[in-house]
């Protein structure tokens, strides 16, 4: 008996530690369920809340989208947010401060309502015309042409419109410490209307806006000159056509060196006198030997009406009627004078060597790659008043021929408070000629002028193909001259900067 209870003890012992053992397991399973099954739902929530965050971030990308989309509101108002921290700018900011002309910024970019026609590489390294502007640079001035119409539309006092059809030119210049520069003119009735504006790099502030009436003001060419006879012929067929007939308001000066053709120049002129009834003319007589600063100098001088404005040109540059615009534009009395880049055209015989004829002069009027480059290293063509230029000339008189005058009259402006303005103008040419360097000049001299004669021949491309034999130019024979031992040195092109 106590064997029996003994057994039944032992079992019902097994079977509560069986149970509790099951029991066990299954409380453990249940437990990792459990744990499972929250890991999971706080795994959906972190999804769930990541997702939350990129709507969001997506509506406000969304909201910012058409908000500039619908009219730039928030440009706004970011330019007034940060209108108070932008320094005024003033013409004397944007035009003083330079001591040497490395200093002196070019108006690199020229414009008109028909879209951007030139830039210069950074430095005017390169002085050939380059390709179209990209979309980016014509948007830019496309937003400053539709500001200036809409800042002359709100200052005009006379109810007078302005549209984008009345501007006729533009500058554009980077100043790298403060921003873009912008100088444009438009033309109303009897009058220009100068408006200047500044992008700092901020938002664009005028700086200033004026109206110029130069309708009619008188330009008085003056033009050193001996020997070149045939030369002056075609210049002469270029005036009558530009000044003479087209602008009406130009006088001209030739200051003539020497005895040997001065009566064929007084029978050119007489014949334009009776032609066109045009007696806006004189000849100054110097018998001594050619000296550019000398005819420039006599030519101011012989001037007896006043001031004037004058424009300095030489035989073999020709022009249109609309930089005769801008040369009064560009020159204000007692405060800016204009220094406009030339271009300058290469040799005909080779740009058109396919052609049975050379092109006439206003054929060959033409800004191309292949056509010239711009003339970066002169400074003789030059619109400035009578009073400012006898102010400050103090031309050497003992520079005899060629160059080196211009470059001195240029500093000096450079190291005074005048604002220079310097930029390419498209219609303004040198006009390619045989170039003769007198080796009786001085070492600087003669350097200048073979750095001239080399750079004006050819592109670099044409030379290059002259070079190789592959361009062939019929009934035409070209010289390469070399130096003699005795005058054998390297060209100076510093001294053409």
């Amino acid at each position: 008996m106590a064997r029996i209870k003994s057994s039944h003890r032992i079992a019902i012992l097994l079977y509560i530690a069986t149970t509790v053992l099951l029991l066990t397991v299954l409380y453990n399973e249940w437990i990792s369920r459990e744990r499972m099954r929250v890991e999971n739902f706080m795994l959906l929530e972190s999804k769930l809340e990541f997702i939350r965050i990129l709507e969001k971030r997506n509506g406000d990308l969304i909201q910012k989208l058409q908000d500039i989309q619908n009219g730039g509101h928030q440009k706004k108002e970011i330019e007034d947010r940060l209108a108070p921290y932008i320094t005024p700018v003033t013409t004397r900011t944007l035009n003083t401060n330079q001591t040497s002309k490395l200093e002196v910024i070019p108006y690199s970019l020229g414009f008109s309502r028909r879209g951007i026609f030139y830039q210069l590489s950074p430095g005017m390294v390169n002085n050939e015309p380059i390709a179209p502007a990209n979309s980016n640079t014509k948007k830019e001035h496309d937003e400053v042409i539709v500001k200036a119409v809409k800042i002359l539309n709100e200052d005009s006092i006379d109810h007078e419109s302005y549209s984008i059809n009345d501007l006729t030119y533009g500058y554009s210049r980077i100043h790298e410490t403060v921003g873009t520069q912008y100088e444009l003119y438009f033309r109303s009735k009897n009058t220009f209307k100068h408006i200047q504006l500044f992008r700092p790099f901020a938002p664009l502030q005028k700086v200033q806006s004026q109206t110029y009436n130069k309708q009619g003001e008188w330009i008085n060419l003056i033009m050193p000159l001996s020997g070149r006879i045939d030369t002056f012929r075609l210049f002469i067929e270029m005036f009558i056509e530009e000044c003479i007939k087209k602008d009406k308001h130009v006088f001209l000066t030739v200051v003539y060196f020497g005895i040997p053709g001065l009566n064929e120049v007084k029978g050119i002129l007489r014949e334009v006198e009776l032609k066109f009834d045009f007696s806006h003319y004189m000849i100054v007589e110097k018998p001594e030997k050619f000296s550019r600063g000398v005819g420039l100098q006599s030519g101011a001088e012989a001037w007896t009406e006043g001031n004037v404005l004058m424009f300095f040109c030489d035989v073999d540059v020709f022009f249109t009627v609309n930089f005769l615009d801008r040369c009064r534009l560009n020159a204000a009395l007692g405060a800016k004078v204009f220094f406009p880049i030339v271009f300058s055209l290469y040799n005909p015989s080779i740009v058109y060597h396919t052609r049975p004829n050379t092109p006439t002069w206003k054929e060959q009027m033409i800004l191309r790659r292949d056509t010239g480059f711009w003339r970066t290293f002169g400074f003789g063509m030059t619109c400035m008043y009578r009073s400012d230029f006898m102010f400050m000339s103090d031309l050497d008189m003992q520079i005899q021929g060629w160059g080196g005058e211009d470059k001195k009259l240029y500093h000096k402006f450079v190291q005074s408070n005048y604002n220079i303005v310097r930029a390419p103008d498209n219609g303004i040419f040198h006009l390619w000629h045989e170039k003769f360097c007198d080796p009786k000049l001085s070492p600087a001299q003669y350097n200048m002028c073979l750095g001239s004669k080399a750079l004006g021949e050819a592109s670099h491309s044409q030379l290059g193909m002259l070079a190789i034999g592959e361009l062939k130019i019929e009934n035409k024979t070209l010289h390469l001259q070399t130096n003699t031992e005795d005058d054998q040195q390297e060209l100076d092109y510093s001294s053409m900067d």
